[in-house]
């Protein structure tokens, strides 16, 4: 066995004895002095000494206790054990206390008892060590695991306020993203059919003071976000795009039933123009669009009453109906602002008769706002497109960037038009690409 002893006895027939003792039983590594000084300064060369024997009583010189309680300092795990032949209990107490002595054996000692005091040392040092290992292990990783757990809790708290960053973020750029894809409809409209875009931007105005009066009326502004309201109500009517300009010439009162429902098909129309949205803003947007021309008597495209109705449509419905009457002429307009008023409150629902097409507590807060905003000031930053470049004069605003016929980018939008620029769009119409699209700011007209 690879354990190593020192034995310390002034007596060379008791070293001669232990030596044999130990070597007979499998112990190879024993090492012998003659007094405790000699046996300190055998430790110090040995530190890893498994077990120190040594007799309390050394003639003149260190008694065993001493020495036992000095060997820690080199030795401070071995297994100590004194040999006496005294009984003195006062000796035993004081060597157990200072010396962590592990047993006394008295002489003269029986071999088998020796024995198995020194293998039963041993084995409680092993699991002393083992549960040392234990111990330290356990507080290591509790260590560890506190100052993962500080760790974890900074990152958390830094998670929560880049989740909460994330969140803005994603945010500010789905309303980009919207309002993105809003302008690029808007656009749209404005060149494909100018008349359809001015009334859908109005609409899409009209719906978003709408929300903003409903909220400051008691209702939830979740309820009633203003810039996906104001959304719906620039979409309401994209499906119009695939109308036929046949039909944009015939009033609305001339229209054949066949021509009504050719017109009718604008809502399913719309909800097909809009399935690229992304899938909730698509959602929320579908029963404003498909809803709009609903009444609450029941008479509308699809039969739906009363409060079946959504809130966002019958919104949309009152002020697309009031925008047509001021401005269409196939809605029986131009009218002045009280007219239409006064000519919308005659469709109002009325409970006790059961007819009528708007929300009486909607249209009251829609009166109250149109008293309060023109539509001039509604207006205000609309665009117009300028026939040829002979209508260009210094000063205006573009309301759109400007391309040559080539395809040539010539002037970023909300520059201000120089004498120079105009010189510079004749020359491009002398080289047969000439500026197209030319869209100013209607404030500067």
């Amino acid at each position: 066995m690879n354990y190593k002893i020192l034995c310390v006895d002034d007596e060379q027939i008791i070293l001669d004895a232990l030596d044999r003792l130990l070597r007979h039983v499998g112990y190879q590594y024993i090492l012998t002095a003659h007094s405790g000084e000699l046996g300190l300064g055998i430790l110090e060369n040995n530190q890893d000494a498994d077990v120190i024997i040594a007799d309390e009583k050394m003639g003149d010189g260190m008694s065993g206790s001493q020495f036992l309680k000095e060997s820690m300092i080199f030795c401070p795990d071995a297994i100590r054990i004194q040999l006496t032949a005294y009984s003195d209990s006062d000796i035993l107490v004081e060597a157990v206390n200072e010396a962590k002595i592990f047993r006394h054996v008295r002489k003269p000692w029986n071999n088998k008892q020796l024995v198995q005091t020194v293998q039963e040392g041993l084995k409680q040092r092993l699991l002393k060590r083992r549960e040392n290992q234990r111990l330290d292990k356990m507080t290591r990783a509790a260590k560890y695991y506190r100052a993962e757990s500080v760790r974890l809790k900074k990152e958390n708290q830094e998670l929560a306020s880049n989740l909460d960053q994330l969140q803005e973020s994603i945010g500010q750029t789905a309303s980009k993203t919207n309002q993105s894809f809003l302008d690029t409809l808007l656009f749209t409209m404005q060149y494909v059919n100018p008349t359809l875009w001015q009334h859908s931007r109005r609409v899409g105005k009209w719906c978003r003071l709408m929300a903003d009066a409903v909220v400051e009326d008691g209702q939830s502004s979740t309820a009633f976000p203003a810039d996906i309201l104001e959304m719906a109500g620039v979409l309401h009517d994209i499906g119009k795009l695939k109308f036929p300009e046949s039909l944009w010439r015939i009033p609305v009162v001339d229209l054949s039933e066949d021509q009504k429902k050719q017109v009718s098909m604008h809502v399913e129309d719309g909800l097909w123009l809009i399935r690229r949205l992304p899938d909730e803003v698509r959602k929320i947007l579908r029963k404003p669009i498909r809803q709009h021309h609903e009444r609450r008597d029941g008479k509308g495209y699809y039969g739906i009453f009363l409060d079946q109705i959504d809130d966002w449509a019958q919104i949309i419905g009152i002020v697309s109906d009031y925008d047509n009457f001021r401005f269409s002429k196939l809605h029986g307009g131009p009218l002045g602002p009280l007219e239409v008023i006064e000519k919308m409150k005659e469709d109002v629902y009325s409970p006790s008769e059961q007819i009528g097409k708007y929300n009486e507590r909607l249209f009251d807060v829609f009166e109250n706002l149109s008293t309060n905003i023109s539509d001039v000031e509604l207006d205000r930053t609309e665009s117009v497109e300028l026939p040829s470049i002979q209508d260009v004069t210094p000063g205006k605003i573009l309301a759109e960037d400007l391309y040559t016929v080539k395809d040539i980018f010539f002037l970023a939008r909300n520059h201000m038009i120089e004498s120079s620029d105009i010189e510079k769009m004749r020359i491009y119409e002398d080289e047969d690409n000439g500026v197209r699209n030319i869209w100013v700011q209607s404030s500067q007209e």
